[in-house]
């Protein structure tokens, strides 16, 4: 099954798919951020790593000078201790950074000295092994750090490097040397010479074969190399330095903190040193850390914002929805009560304050429509119930009707006939024993009551479908019709105006029937004495009028809905596509209007007219038809 995300969820994940490629691209500037600052980094200290390693070398580069040329004085050559000291204490004032001046034999035995006396006993063997390289391979030789006991101006402890050089026999310099002339170089100078780089969380370092440490500034690299599980981590870089590369590599020092570190070479014979240069990494540096940490705060702050943002507003949106949801709800179960609740400015620019406007308008037509369709229900349904009630007297008076026809053939027809009849056979029986005048008499009965029979039989037929209403036209049988109403003691004129024109059946049946039944209505309900059938046409327009002078009503609270003579009469109006109106007054009488359109063809034709008439003539300039002794009988 599909899960449906509410408005509000949708604007979440909308907002979190929005901040999705911006937490990228965050990320991609601040790896790029601190990949740049680690490349700067790895700049700086590489830099700072060859200063100090050309310092170390021009330093080492001068102290080797001194002592070369201090190897081709002729006292130094001599290998003599009286000869040797002059040119030996000369030098050693002149070299501030010179702790000492010192010259061994071939055997490497030192003859004279102007500082402190040999080192300790431990570290004798990387003294001799530095003497040794100069006496055997005439080469420059530069010893690991070792502590001495100086006596000047009191007795300390200092650290030194050794630096010792060949000594010739005369002017050449091939052959074997015949001696070694060497200096002792104080560490705590060359590390003074290391200030100016060594400083808060940079720290520089010498470190010489297998790690020894010949000099450091600002940190302690002293544990971190002499640490057996970072062995492994300073042998490479440093194995690598010996071949002449330069590089950098990444460790955690002994407080677990990443640093950076970059190596180079001292390129100086006779020193394998390396220069190391250290850091903290970019994530590790306190400023950068807080500076991260600071702005990953913010991000967060930022993406919490924005998603309770993004649900706000969703709930904003989401609000108005869900009541119109409600309310939409409601109106499909035909519940119009509910309010609909909308902003006060109709032409602000919110979609859903146009929606609640425009669900308002639709809500509200809708409602009137729903209205109108029950109130047209409920009009179907009483006019149903009508329909059922006319059926129901319409069945009941066709019974009538039938019952009157019968009566009136069995009680004026039939006797007729059947006094004919007996007549006739009472003729036959006498079988020519009348005589011609008695024959003729009797048969003279039988015709005058044959006639009489046919007289009442052509009254009843009328009554169905008069014939003149197909032969004469309305005017005719609305005549005849009056002409028979007469006997009931109504005063009752016909009025003509215009040229009734030439209607068709449906049309002619359907006015001579109103007038029967409203003609009708008036002897049986009215109490009038006088009664008036006004026919006129009027351009495009045919009415009949059915006025009487009797009691009236009040058409609004006295007539029935089911009375079935204004109800029939509504009905042929309506079928014959015209309009019916009943206009009454109590006391005042009562009028009956029907109003037909006239097609343009029923204009320029009338009925024929009635040349034989004794109850009506027309009027010369009235056009009216006007009554002649009608209500006198």
């Amino acid at each position: 099954m599909r899960r449906r995300w509410s408005l509000r969820t949708r604007f979440l994940l909308a907002a979190s798919a929005c901040l999705v490629p911006l937490l990228v691209v965050v990320a991609y500037v601040l790896y790029q951020s601190l990949e740049h600052s680690r490349d700067q980094l790895i700049d700086v200290q590489t830099a700072v790593g060859e200063v100090v390693a050309t310092g170390l070398e021009s330093t080492l580069g001068e102290n080797a000078e001194v002592l070369t040329g201090l190897a081709a004085d002729d006292g130094v050559q001599s290998l003599s201790a009286t000869a040797s000291a002059d040119p030996l204490s000369a030098a050693i004032k002149n070299r501030r950074s010179l702790l000492a001046l010192f010259l061994a034999d071939g055997n490497g035995n030192i003859i004279s000295s102007t500082g402190p006396p040999a080192p300790s006993p431990p570290l004798q063997q990387d003294l001799d092994t530095t003497i040794q390289r100069s006496l055997q391979f005439g080469e420059i030789g530069v010893s690991a750090p070792m502590p001495v006991m100086i006596s000047q101006p009191a007795e300390e402890v200092a650290e030194v490097v050794v630096i010792t050089a060949p000594v010739y026999s005369g002017d050449t310099i091939e052959g074997q040397p015949v001696g070694a002339i060497g200096a002792l170089l104080s560490v705590q100078r060359l590390e003074s010479a290391l200030f100016p780089f060594g400083s808060g969380q940079t720290a520089i370092a010498v470190v010489g074969p297998e790690g020894r440490l010949i000099a450091s500034r600002a940190f302690g690299l002293e544990g971190d190399l002499t640490d057996n599980d970072q062995t492994d981590t300073f042998s490479q870089p440093i194995a690598a330095s010996l071949t002449g590369t330069q590089g950098d590599f990444t460790y955690q020092d002994a407080s677990g903190e990443d640093r950076l570190a970059v190596y180079v070479p001292v390129d100086f014979e006779g020193a394998a040193w390396t220069v190391l240069v250290t850091s903290l990494a970019p994530t590790t540096y306190g400023p950068n850390r807080t500076l991260l940490q600071n702005g990953i705060l913010a991000l967060a702050t930022a993406v919490v914002a924005t998603l309770l943002l993004a649900l706000f507003f969703g709930e904003t949106i989401a609000r108005p929805l869900r009541r119109l949801t409600a309310q939409a709800t409601a109106i499909a179960h035909g519940d119009f009560t509910q309010p609909l609740m909308i902003g006060d400015d109709p032409n602000e620019g919110d979609e859903v304050g146009r929606l609640r406007i425009a669900f308002r308008d639709m809500a509200a037509r809708l409602a009137r429509q729903v209205h109108d369709l029950e109130i047209g229900r409920r009009d179907r349904e009483l006019q149903a119930d009508e329909l059922r009630e006319l059926n129901r007297r319409t069945v009941r008076l066709q019974e009538d009707e039938r019952r009157r026809i019968a009566g009136e053939i069995h009680d004026a027809v039939s006797p007729l006939i059947t006094g004919a009849l007996y007549q006739a056979r009472a003729l036959r029986m006498a079988n020519g024993k009348m005589s011609p005048a008695e024959s003729e008499e009797g048969l003279a009965a039988v015709g005058d009551l044959l006639a009489r029979a046919s007289d009442e039989l052509h009254g009843v037929i009328f009554d169905l479908r008069p014939p003149d209403l197909d032969d004469l036209g309305v005017v005719a049988a609305i005549e005849r019709y009056i002409s028979n109403i007469q006997r009931t003691g109504l005063s009752c004129t016909l009025e003509v105006e215009g040229e009734v024109p030439n209607l068709t059946p449906e049309v002619r049946l359907g006015i001579y029937r109103i007038v029967q039944e409203a003609l009708h209505n008036v002897v049986r309900h009215a109490g009038a004495d006088e009664a008036t059938v006004r026919l006129e046409v009027l351009q495009d327009l045919l009415r009949v009028t059915i006025r009487d002078n009797g009691a009236g009503f009040d058409p609004e609270r006295a007539v029935r809905p089911t009375s079935l003579g204004l109800l029939s009469m509504r009905e042929r109006a309506a079928a014959i596509g015209g309009s019916f109106q009943i206009i009454s007054t109590p006391g005042l009488g009562t009028s009956v209007v029907i109003e037909r359109p006239l097609a343009p063809e029923q204009i320029s034709r009338a009925e024929p007219e009635r040349h034989e008439d004794t109850h009506v003539r027309r009027a010369e300039h009235s056009h009216t038809w006007v009554p002649v002794g009608v209500g006198h009988t």
